[in-house]
């Protein structure tokens, strides 16, 4: 993941090939689990100390690309319109998973349908994705578009509606629950 992370940074510099929407969201979202996803629970202090520092760094050259990918006269970075493309596709993905989701609840057929994996995949890591950008976006101090917050605020919404039966509906069937609560997680991760 930070080598990962390194590469796609190393392609904002000047005169390299940008990154397309796609690697935008995927450098936000790794970043932002790199930068908060809380390492002193699984690794010891050296490593998570050379893994904040080797984030914050990061962080900081992002920080510049996206000055510097802003046109003169514009009001938003290139970096961020495309990040916004792809997290609006994500969305999408994620409200037809919610929808189909709602759908087996009310038919008390969600556990026995999906296994607890796809609910993950197709929701919960999305979700996971979503809010490790927000995480980095708020310490960059940046913000998205109306139009973006607006889509958030209405999937959170509907991911508000389907959880707690989801869990529920996991637990009685006698499924791992979903992600049973370690403390790895920011404490924005209301769904963690």
């Amino acid at each position: 993941m930070l080598e990962d992370c390194n590469y796609w940074i190393s392609r904002l510099q000047p005169r390299k090939r940008t990154l397309t929407s796609e690697e935008c969201f995927h450098l936000w979202s790794e970043l932002g689990y790199l930068r908060f996803h809380i390492w002193s629970k699984t690794l010891s202090k050296e490593e998570s100390d050379v893994l904040g520092a080797s984030a914050q760094k990061l962080q900081e050259q992002l920080s510049e690309a996206v000055v510097r990918y802003t046109v003169p006269h514009a009001k938003t970075s290139i970096l961020l319109v495309r990040l916004e493309d792809e997290m609006m596709n994500v969305i999408e993905k994620m409200q037809h998973w919610i929808s189909r989701a709602n759908q087996l609840l009310k038919e008390h057929n969600l556990a026995e349908s999906w296994d607890q994996t796809e609910f993950d995949s197709w929701i919960q890591d999305l979700m996971d994705d979503i809010g490790y950008t927000l995480e980095l976006l708020g310490a960059m101090k940046l913000s998205l578009s109306t139009k973006a917050t607006d889509s958030l605020a209405n999937l959170e919404k509907n991911l508000r509606g389907i959880f707690p039966e989801s869990v529920r509906q996991y637990r009685e069937s006698g499924h791992y629950p979903i992600d049973a609560g370690r403390k790895v997680w920011p404490e924005s991760f209301w769904w963690r």
